[in-house]
């Protein structure tokens, strides 16, 4: 009889041991789990704005000069010229750089389109050219006579669907002369074929 007892007091210890060690078991194996996942999930948002951090820095430092180029493309990506303003844009390149290459029509161009685009200026490519004693071309005559070349059209197209700008801006340009105005009222900015341009 007394071993009978100590048998089932033996049984039950065991089994409740093995309870004891199970429930252990649980008790400490569920919570690594979950925290395994969750610091999977950290881990992984911690390097998301890692990743993230430098991109949002570079933004941040550039923003300016990203803004300023923004502003640039968005004036030539906008702009929506009907036929009658191509065709001045087209002729005026003709009168004033006939002999030059297809950029140097284009920044002809572009200088006319500087000056729509500012503030210092009327707001309309007809305006722009044919504002008093701005174009020596209109003044003359040699606007009406000449007709745009395919070249011309090429210009045209280079700034229009190409996104062309290499005017800094230029809102003046001149042929070599005698006059002294453009280089003492004016800032100089680069020379293209036999045109001078600058800005104010």
């Amino acid at each position: 009889m007394r071993n009978k007892c100590l048998f089932s007091l033996g049984l039950v210890f065991v089994i409740s041991l093995a309870s004891m060690v199970a429930f252990a078991f649980n008790f400490v194996g569920t919570p690594a789990d979950e925290l395994d996942s969750r610091d999977i999930i950290v881990q992984s948002m911690i390097s998301d704005e890692a990743n993230a951090t430098p991109t949002a820095t570079s933004v941040a430092t550039t923003a300016p000069e990203q803004e300023t180029e923004k502003a640039e493309r968005s004036k030539i990506g906008s702009m929506d010229w009907d036929s009658d303003d191509a065709y001045r844009l087209a002729k005026i390149a003709m009168a004033e750089a006939e002999s030059e290459d297809t950029e140097g029509k284009a920044l002809v161009m572009l200088v006319v389109l500087n000056r729509v685009w500012s503030d210092e200026f009327p707001d309309t490519i007809e305006d722009v050219i044919f504002q008093k004693g701005q174009f020596s071309p209109i003044s003359n005559g040699r606007y009406d006579e000449v007709e745009p070349d395919e070249d011309c059209y090429r210009a045209l197209q280079l700034i229009q669907t190409g996104g062309w700008d290499e005017s800094h801006g230029a809102t003046y340009f001149e042929s070599k002369s005698d006059s002294t105005w453009h280089s003492e009222n004016l800032t100089f900015l680069f020379k293209h074929g036999k045109h001078y341009f600058y800005k104010e």
